[in-house]
């Protein structure tokens, strides 16, 4: 467990924080987290090319390929039928990326598994904190292709996508 040393503030902040508005009141006014937090704070791009896309573009375009061809491409593994939700093909458990993807690097790893675990691990971020869904538990594996190249992906403006998710 993570300890927090101002609870207090905390505590105040989310007793000021207004869903409908998705804004803090506070007493010298309204605060709106804007995309220079999500700079800032998770030290994400805001100044470059957006990602962006829609779940029905993404799967219209990669109709005919499956989950298990792209996770065997980027990852070398795949998923099982258990490791993915029932209710979409299109997303992974993130207890999965955990237990197979990111199980234990060994010391003299080579880099084709340094950039797997890599991969892995970052997709157990956008689905765990940056891309959450409802259940806290999954992740869509439209973002898989986007870890292809660790370079190109890096560059990515992530920030304004976060911030609108």
């Amino acid at each position: 467990m993570v300890e927090f040393e101002h609870w207090s503030l905390a505590s105040a902040l989310i007793e000021r924080w207004r869903f409908k508005s998705h804004t803090f009141h506070l007493p010298c006014g309204e605060m709106i987290i804007i995309v220079q937090n999500m700079a800032y704070q998770l030290g994400l791009r805001i100044d470059s090319d957006p990602v962006s896309g829609c779940i029905g573009r993404w799967e219209q375009h990669h109709q005919g390929r499956t989950i298990e061809e792209l996770c065997k491409q980027i990852l070398g593994v795949v998923p099982s039928p258990k490791d993915r939700q029932s209710r979409t093909k299109w997303t992974v458990k993130l207890t999965w990326f955990h237990n197979t993807v990111c199980e234990e690097l060994e010391q003299d790893a080579t880099e084709e598994w340094m950039m797997r675990y890599t991969r892995g691990y970052i997709m157990q971020l956008i689905g765990g904190i940056l891309f959450p869904d409802a259940s806290d538990s999954r992740v869509h594996i439209r973002w898989l292709p986007l870890l292809k190249n660790l370079d190109a992906c890096g560059r990515l403006s992530w920030g304004f996508t976060v911030l609108a998710w």
